[in-house]
């Protein structure tokens, strides 16, 4: 093995040793040999045929001259030589890691590619950029757009990610605000609900399960389905609400909100909903904008301890409340037992009110035993129909300011205050289609309105009486019967403006009362029978009574101390013991065209003074006029009285074109007319012809 020299010693050694493959020849030379070409043995995909074979015109390129730090290379440096196998060997691509370096590179290679790395490496690749490829090559030239448009495309990648990560923290606080707003509304719910140990709030697509003000669940739920007592069974937990034979006990105030609906009935024949001394034990329903459709089931309340209906004392009776723009729909149902009294600086509650903007109906439905049966406060097209409101604790139906209202065949029997209790905003929409007995008060009370229209209103036995007008303004009652009531209609406290057509009263102890705030009141084409004390009690001041009948009253009309500006005109009295009486203290009394059949006593008896009586025929009875007072008298035939006129006056009395027909049964002829004054020369007997200034004829 001459001639190899120390070099070609160190391959063969190599290929012994059973070396195939080496990446690198170490070259040591003992002297300088004359230059060769270089051969790159670290180029990829090169082929090699043989000792000293050259590399392919295609892909041969001349090595850069090294750095004078790096050796010189072995000029009888050669490839490794074939194995034998009958396969070429291929130089590895520096450019892929097969898994086998072991990070033992020579150090020769660039950041361009060259895989060589700094001795430490993988040897791998690196960054792109200048250099060379380890082979001593000329590296290519560098692309300022290429770098360009890398910089710019890592540049977008990491605003992107700036984005991505903006975005997901946006919607993380965006979660954050929904669960603290859920959690406000919620604890504002309950806040505005008197603070209930139990709630449920029924939203479109979930159930909200409250517990002391704190939200302890929520599940979800179908949007668009009515939420019966059985879906709320699956989702409250057990004590809140349990379900047997067709009954239901609710433990929890239940809350709804819009486009929900509560439907009660069905199966479901009784609910109970439990109540107890506090308000937070009341679980009380609210319709929120949402909808509660009752049919079929009668709702009361339910003390746990007693297993009987709430006390009407407790503040913790439960109670339904229709809210601004919520419904409540009961048909054929019975409602008893809920609402609360006065406590504190609170009114109290109804059993059902139909708040402001609220609407629905109550058709053949029944409100019993409720503290005020159903209230209806500014709501909108609520209709009520057959219904019934009954021993309530204090008044059965209030109406504030509500509109629209529809009614007909409404009862109010046996509540303890009012049966019906008009108030509040004055609204154009008619009382009507209203009937009361034995109410513990009025059976209806009109309070501060203007314009109201009181139409088919029938009462009956009411304790204090049927109708009560306080502060009524251009207020009509028309149609309207009072039986056996101590007071038909009362009018006081400045009420003005009050037209009564067709009003017919029976028994009692008085048909019409006009306080002596009263004024403006025109009673027209009425009927007053059978009043113990008085048909008519007027002490307002421009009072008309127009074409009005009384029967059988111990007074037909009592004109009381204060009156003034009364007009009686086509009066008609039938029976009793008076006509008209003007008592002392009254002024501008006129009666016109009266007509008084067989009144036991006196037709007319005036103390008022300027009386007019003008016209009319009197018939039967002790005496046709009385007279106490200076008084004209005109046009007056009264016939079969026992006596015609008499007079007591002071004063001057004027009759003029009048005349009187003894009564055939009269056993002492009388005159027309006899004065009991007591100046000279007057007798019982003998008209007084200073006071007289005219005679009544006599037939």
């Amino acid at each position: 093995m001459t001639g190899l020299g120390s070099t070609g010693v160190r391959v063969i050694g190599a290929l012994l040793a059973g070396c195939a493959i080496c990446a690198t020849a170490a070259v040591t030379t003992a002297e300088p040999a004359a230059a060769a070409p270089a051969v790159d043995v670290a180029a990829p995909g090169r082929h090699h045929g043989g000792a000293g074979a050259p590399r392919p015109p295609s892909t041969w390129r001349p090595r850069p001259v090294a750095p004078a730090q790096e050796p010189e290379p072995d000029p009888e440096a050669e490839p490794p030589p074939d194995d034998g196998s009958g396969e070429e060997w291929v130089e590895p691509d520096p450019g892929v890691d097969d898994g086998t370096d072991d990070g033992t590179g020579d150090g020769t290679g660039d950041e361009a590619g060259g895989g060589a790395g700094d001795g430490t490496g993988d040897g791998t690749g690196g960054e792109a950029g200048a250099g060379s490829d380890g082979s001593g090559a000329a590296a290519p030239a560098p692309d300022p757009a290429a770098a360009a448009r890398q910089r710019a495309l890592e540049q977008a990648r990491q605003q992107a990610r700036a984005a991505r990560q903006a975005r997901q923290q946006a919607q993380a606080a965006e979660r954050a605000a929904r669960a603290a707003a859920t959690v406000e509304q919620v604890r504002r719910a309950w806040e505005t609900r008197g603070r209930p140990r139990q709630m449920v709030i029924v939203r479109s697509n979930r159930f909200d399960i409250v517990t002391d003000g704190r939200l302890s669940r929520q599940a979800p739920r179908r949007p668009g389905v009515p939420v019966t007592l059985g879906t709320l069974d699956r989702f409250l937990p057990g004590p809140w609400l349990t379900i047997a034979d067709g009954k239901a006990v609710l433990a929890a105030t239940v809350v709804l909100t819009p486009m929900t609906v509560l439907d009660v009935g069905g199966d479901i024949r009784a609910l109970e909903l439990v109540g107890g001394p506090n308000p937070a034990d009341a679980a009380s329903i609210y319709t929120g904008s949402g909808r509660i459709s009752l049919h079929g089931v009668s709702v009361t309340s339910l003390d746990p301890v007693s297993q009987q209906a709430v006390a009407p004392g407790a503040a913790g009776r439960p109670f339904i409340v229709v809210s601004a723009n919520g419904r409540l729909d009961a048909v054929d149902s019975t409602i008893s037992d809920l609402g609360t009294g006065p406590l504190g600086m609170s009114d109290g509650r109804a059993g059902v009110v139909f708040n402001a903007g609220s609407g629905g109906s109550l058709v053949r439905t029944a409100l019993m035993r409720n503290t005020i049966g159903v209230q209806l406060s500014r709501s909108v097209d609520v209709r009520l129909e057959d219904v019934t409101v009954g021993r309530s604790v204090t008044d059965g139906l209030v109406l504030r300011g509500d509109r629209g209202t529809q009614m007909s065949g409404i009862r109010a029997v046996g509540n303890g205050g009012n049966g019906v209790v008009v108030a509040g905003e004055s609204s154009d929409r008619p009382v009507t289609g209203i009937s009361t007995a034995e109410n513990g008060a009025y059976g209806m009370a009109v309070i501060g309105q203007t314009g109201a229209r009181i139409t088919g209103i029938s009462t009956a036995s009411d304790a204090a009486g049927g109708l009560r007008l306080n502060r009524a303004t251009d207020t009509v009652v028309s149609d309207f019967t009072a039986s056996e009531q101590p007071t038909g209609i009362f009018t006081h406290v400045n009420t003005n403006g009050v037209r009564l057509e067709r009003v017919h009263t029976t028994g009692g102890r008085r048909g019409l009362v006009a306080e002596k705030s009263t004024r403006a009141m025109d009673v027209v084409a009425s009927v007053f029978d059978s009043a113990r004390v008085a048909g008519l009690s007027v002490g307002g001041q421009d009072i008309d009574l127009v074409d009005v009948q009384v029967s059988d009253a111990r007074t037909g009309v009592r004109i009381e101390r204060g009156a003034s500006d009364v007009r009686v005109s086509g009066l008609v009295v039938n029976g009793g013991q008076d006509g008209i009486v003007a008592t002392p203290g009254t002024r501008n009394v006129v009666v016109s065209n009266l007509v008084a059949n067989h009144v036991e006593a006196d037709a007319v008896r005036t103390f008022s003074p300027q009386a007019q009586i003008l016209g009319g025929r009197i018939t039967g009875g002790s005496t046709g006029i009385d007279i106490g007072a200076a008084t004209t008298i005109s046009g007056t035939e009264i016939a079969g009285a026992d006596e015609g006129i008499h007079s007591r006056s002071t004063e001057v009395v004027h009759a003029s074109g009048s005349r009187w027909t003894r009564s055939p049964s009269a056993s002492t002829p009388r005159r027309a007319a006899r004065s009991s004054c007591a100046t000279p020369g007057c007798t019982p007997w003998r008209p007084c012809a200073a006071r007289w200034a005219t005679r009544a004829s006599t037939t």
